[in-house]
């Protein structure tokens, strides 16, 4: 039981990272377009689901649970990072 619980713990991280990822590069690439409005969405589903993986992890003693954790953390600071926009030239 505990390797099914492990294995479970470390498929769900996996997807979290790829689907939160995916999520993050649609809503920086094209802020203004459709993708952006499902982009958010799908990424508080995946947190969402994330949190509720962490919980399972938590109760059944996982010890993927601090990856996943990280991982969780790490989505958020990426979806809420800021770029610096562009400077601007001047042109001589």
């Amino acid at each position: 039981m505990s390797m099914f619980v492990e294995v479970t713990v470390l498929i769900a991280t996996l997807i979290g990272a790829a689907l939160g990822a995916w999520c993050i590069y649609w809503v920086k690439v094209r802020p203004q377009s459709r993708h952006a409005w499902w982009g958010r969405r799908i990424f508080i589903a995946t947190l969402l689901s994330l949190g509720g993986m962490a919980l399972f992890a938590a109760l059944t003693h996982a010890d993927g649970l601090s990856p996943l954790g990280l991982l969780a953390g790490m989505l958020i600071v990426g979806m809420l990072w800021e770029t610096p926009a562009p400077a601007l030239q001047d042109e001589i």
